[in-house]
């Protein structure tokens, strides 16, 4: 008996509280009444939904974060990659651009003279203070002999003495064996440039005190011999020393051609 009764109150107030809450939304669906009610309950459960779903929000910011970090490595490593290329690259077109003005150079040259030339590049190089020598990629076959003039897009390098039907073997005129005629263009006087095994240097030596020479006069072949053709460029006096005892004059001259860096020469061959 006692259940039943339970169980009937039970019953009761669940109905009346179905009932009520029927009531509840009724009214404020007509009059918005619990409107604030709602506003605050709502405040005061953000924190709450906040906590609740903090660890799916840091999850995902950390595949995210984690996510962003490896592309931007990657990113960063395939910029690096292409950087390279790009940089292989521009050296190329830079080492392409200097060649191409060095071979206008050679050809401004050689129609700026009146004897047939032949454009050669260098095979091999063999420089030091007791030999100055250079190997080209012309020889016999192509016309190359003994004795001719060899120049570049500045001035005399040297003459052939060596010759093979693919190659030849050119001295400089700085090394010590080699010796060339030369006169000075401001004042015509003549002398004999030696080679001192630097390619930065000849010497002109035994000149009379007496002599009409400058620091920075021009130097040119004279043509004497008949080696080398006149009025080649050959070098620039940079400095002037005096034996006052001997009365005789030394001079120091820088040669006009890049005896260590022409890659691509002329050799003149004299018209007949």
């Amino acid at each position: 008996m006692k259940t039943i009764i339970e169980v009937r109150g039970a019953t009761l107030q669940a109905l009346f509280l179905i009932g009520f809450c029927i009531a509840m939304m009724v009214v404020d669906h007509r009059f918005q009444h619990l409107e604030i009610v709602r506003t605050n309950i709502s405040l005061a459960l953000s924190p709450l939904r906040y906590l609740v779903s903090l660890p799916a929000t840091g999850g995902n910011w950390l595949n995210d974060w984690f996510t962003s970090h490896t592309e931007l490595l990657e990113e960063n490593e395939s910029l690096k990659a292409e950087g390279r290329i790009l940089s292989a690259r521009l050296q190329k077109l830079e080492i392409l651009a200097e060649e191409n003005a060095r071979l206008r150079n050679l050809l401004g040259s050689s129609r700026k003279i009146a004897d047939e030339v032949i454009v050669a590049e260098l095979l091999s190089v063999d420089q030091n203070p007791y030999s100055q020598l250079i190997e080209i990629n012309k020889g016999s076959s192509d016309g190359v002999e003994m004795g001719h003039a060899v120049i570049d897009d500045f001035g005399i390098m040297g003459q052939v003495i060596h010759v093979n039907p693919q190659s030849a073997t050119i001295i400089l005129i700085s090394d010590p064996e080699h010796a060339i005629p030369v006169q000075f263009i401001r004042s015509g006087t003549r002398s004999v440039a030696f080679g001192r095994g630097s390619t930065r240097q000849l010497e002109l030596r035994y000149l009379p005190a007496t002599a009409d020479i400058m620091v920075d006069d021009e130097l040119v072949t004279s043509g004497l011999g008949g080696r080398f053709p006149p009025d080649y460029p050959v070098a620039r006096v940079t400095a002037i020393s005096e034996d006052k005892v001997r009365g005789f004059v030394s001079v120091l001259a820088e040669p006009k051609a890049r005896l260590d860096s022409s890659r691509e020469v002329l050799v003149i061959k004299p018209r007949q």
